[in-house]
């Protein structure tokens, strides 16, 4: 097994190199720096991959697991470039995959903590709810970042939708292609400037994540198990 961590950016030029400096020795990383202006400078820790324009992160993703792919890693770590997930905390989440190298690994943070905007509070429960409807499973955060995705597993699902709903449809995916989702529990770490710096549209994200949620309601409620592993997979 081969690991690497992929971070997409987005204007966050600022606290990349602090990211990537928290980074554990001897790790290989990849950034897609998706249009930013300015864009990100080179970092010694990282390869850096350019977008000439915005596409959103779903798409960052796509190129960053693609291209550690193609680097013949197996795994991928994602974290956000803005300082919400530690880096410090990677070891841990590649020791948990490595005992469980076909385990899709999301980062759970704790959301009864003080300091929790109402709004992500709010988010989480709804997208936790919608989770636990669509797979008949629960998980305390379907909304964090910090993963350890399997290469082999991001290459066979099926994925219709993008942009914020992209992460959350790969999760719902991953239980009906008979995956496995494990959890590690990592701080919540929200700041003003995180905060405000969110690239989160209200209307146009939440009307993508509603028609996710739509579709894979009805046809978990309407289709068999065997029907809905054919819908996760790639022929």
């Amino acid at each position: 097994m081969k690991y690497c961590a992929v971070i997409p950016c987005y204007n966050h030029a600022d606290t990349l190199p602090k990211v990537l400096d928290g980074l554990p020795e001897g790790l290989d990383a990849i950034v897609y720096d998706d249009g930013s202006n300015p864009p990100v400078q080179k970092h010694p820790r990282a390869l850096l991959i350019r977008g000439e324009k915005n596409l959103g992160k779903s798409e960052a993703l796509k190129r960053l697991f693609k291209k550690a792919d193609e680097m013949g890693f197996t795994h991928a770590v994602s974290l956000d470039a803005d300082c919400q997930h530690d880096p410090r905390l990677l070891p841990e989440i590649v020791a948990l995959s490595q005992k469980n190298p076909d385990a899709l690994i999301a980062g759970v943070r704790d959301f009864s903590a003080e300091g929790i905007p109402e709004k992500r509070r709010f988010m989480n429960k709804f997208s936790n709810f919608w989770f636990r409807v669509e797979t008949s499973q629960t998980l305390a955060d379907t909304q964090c970042g910090y993963r350890c995705y399997p290469l082999g597993l991001v290459k066979r699902l099926k994925i219709s939708f993008g942009a914020y709903a992209y992460e959350a449809e790969m999760l719902v995916k991953t239980i009906w292609a008979g995956g496995r989702i494990l959890s590690v529990k990592i701080p919540t770490l929200y700041t003003e400037k995180s905060t405000a710096s969110s690239h989160y549209r209200p209307f146009k994200d939440t009307f993508i994540i509603s028609c996710m949620n739509t579709k894979l309601t009805f046809q978990s409620l309407l289709l068999p198990k065997s029907a809905l592993k054919k819908l996760a997979v790639k022929k």
